[in-house]
């Protein structure tokens, strides 16, 4: 059997941690970047997070200053090139709920006309008459395209459609009495 291993006692103090020396500063790499863009109000945390790559590239403040600009740019860009995604899908979202609607038999095809004009007479009678914001904006979203708005629209006009074929009792000429009559049969006598 082996014996285990003893550990031998060394001379002297335990050696001391290594502590990582801190990066010797480049020449011309200030303590703190001093960044500013003529007009804007630069992000503390975006420009805190950029300060250790500038430090690694040993940029001076001029020099990432002269960043600055190319950064802006490429924000620029980006913030049309989202901006320009979203209205591209907004209007195909727009289209595909026409087309929708269109094709909808209940409320599109040879009922679209019908449909547009009973939609229009409910939302004139809940107060969103042309020209009204709520309109612009159903027309602005596309949601006054949707197929669902449209019929829930359309069934509100139907409701305050005049009723062409109801006939009416009359009361033997109860309605030709002045209306105080009528509201006070009592003290019109």
């Amino acid at each position: 059997m082996s014996q285990p291993a003893t550990s031998v006692p060394t001379a002297g103090p335990a050696p001391a941690e290594v502590q990582p020396l801190a990066p010797e500063p480049r020449p011309g790499v200030p303590e703190r970047y001093d960044l500013a863009l003529e007009g804007l109000t630069l992000d503390t945390v975006l420009l805190e997070s950029a300060d250790p790559v500038l430090r690694e590239l040993g940029l001076s403040n001029d020099q990432a200053g002269k960043l600055l600009p190319l950064a802006q740019g490429v924000m620029q860009r980006t913030q049309e090139t989202l901006l320009a995604h979203f209205a591209d899908a907004a209007a195909a979202q727009k289209r595909a709920w026409a087309e929708e609607f269109a094709a909808d038999p209940e409320i599109g095809g040879g009922r679209a006309r019908e449909s547009e004009h009973l939609a229009a007479r409910g939302l004139d009678a809940l107060g969103f008459t042309d020209g009204h914001p709520f309109r612009a904006a159903l027309a602005d979203s596309g949601f006054g395209n949707h197929p669902d708005m449209i019929r829930a629209f359309r069934r509100l006009g139907e409701l305050l459609a005049e009723d062409g074929a109801f006939a009416r009792a009359h009361t033997g000429g109860a309605s030709q009495r002045p209306v105080w009559e009528r509201l006070y049969p009592q003290e019109a006598k």
